[in-house]
């Protein structure tokens, strides 16, 4: 099965392996992102900060088979989130939860690094290309977005400037236009921005909530503790789906007509009122984790390999090359 893996054996084995692929994003049809963390035993893991730990932020281009790779190794970036951008050039963003949101950026050129808000503790937890544009979101609800490079300007009108507390969002944001957007987070925090303005809105539960999806149905989608998922939209939500894992979804998305979800530990189709698995050649496939969609291209990245779907065909991308 290897020889069909894009990535060759020779890059694999001098820059993935001893790696673990933590996040992944499809900037567009050709170029995916990877951030991967080094491997560190667990003994040693407890007594280092996080930061410590090195991260390898990866590109790639699945148009050069046979050069398809560039990668870039950092230290001192704690919990690093991925994202993209399509303006105001195409690159992809590493972005550490730290007091500044420290921004190591790659592609279009060399940059310095940036910040999304110095100082101002932002606790970037996800990055998100909307409109071409990329947008950060933290807790104590606080939304930005990247206008420029090293330019990130806060979209808080609205918002309260009162003392945080770890029942308030962010977690996620999407949008169906820059006049409504949507962004979850805390315990049952729902916001909505009509271009000018943040407005809380009803939720039916207090739990955690982990994602907010847009979909192509015009229906919005939440989803919270113990993977459980709404449907709704402003102030009206009905739930789906009660959950009762131990672990949030990470990311839901809506690609190919359907909506897609992925945990540590499992990869779902919600169809038919149920959750379903996903089958390639006759089996299970096994990937899970975190993905991306953009331009017709859905990636999940596992720990240990990517898998790619066009929507007809699914393709391996990254896979250990084992002895």
């Amino acid at each position: 099965m290897n020889s069909e893996v894009f990535l060759n054996e020779a890059l694999w084995r001098e820059h993935v392996s001893g790696w673990e692929i933590t996040d992944c994003v499809v900037r567009d049809l050709d170029v995916v992102y990877l951030c991967t963390r080094q491997k560190v035993p667990q003994d040693e893991a407890s007594l280092m900060h996080d930061h410590d730990i090195q991260t390898r932020l990866i590109a790639l281009n699945l148009t050069k088979p046979a050069a398809p790779y560039g990668a870039r190794t950092l230290t001192g970036y704690n919990k690093p989130v991925l994202g993209s951008c399509l303006l105001p050039v195409p690159q992809g963003l590493l972005v550490a939860k730290n007091s500044s949101g420290q921004v190591n950026v790659l592609g279009g050129g060399k940059f310095p690094d940036e910040a999304v808000s110095e100082g101002g503790w932002p606790m970037i937890q996800r990055v998100k290309c909307l409109f071409d544009y990329a947008y950060a979101v933290g807790i104590g609800r606080s939304v930005y977005k990247r206008v420029a490079i090293g330019e990130w300007q806060p979209v808080d009108d609205g918002l309260p400037d009162d003392d945080v507390d770890t029942h308030q969002g962010f977690n996620d944001v999407d949008a169906f236009s820059t006049n409504d957007m949507y962004a979850v987070g805390g315990h049952g925090d729902v916001w909505h921005y009509d271009g000018k303005t943040w407005a809380q809105q009803g939720f039916p539960s207090n739990v955690q909530l982990a994602t907010v999806t847009c979909a192509g149905d015009g229906n919005v989608y939440v989803t919270g503790e113990g993977g459980s998922l709404w449907v709704g939209n402003k102030s009206t939500w009905k739930r789906l789906y009660e959950g009762d894992a131990s672990i949030m979804w990470n990311d839901v998305l809506w690609f190919d007509g359907k909506l897609w979800l992925a945990s540590d530990y499992q990869l779902r189709i919600w169809q038919d009122g149920k959750l379903e698995t996903i089958e390639h050649e006759g089996e299970q496939l096994a990937a899970y984790g975190h993905m991306d969609a953009r331009d017709g291209l859905l990636v999940v990245a596992s720990p240990d390999s990517v898998w790619g779907y066009d929507g007809k065909q699914w393709r391996s991308l990254v896979a250990p090359y084992l002895d």
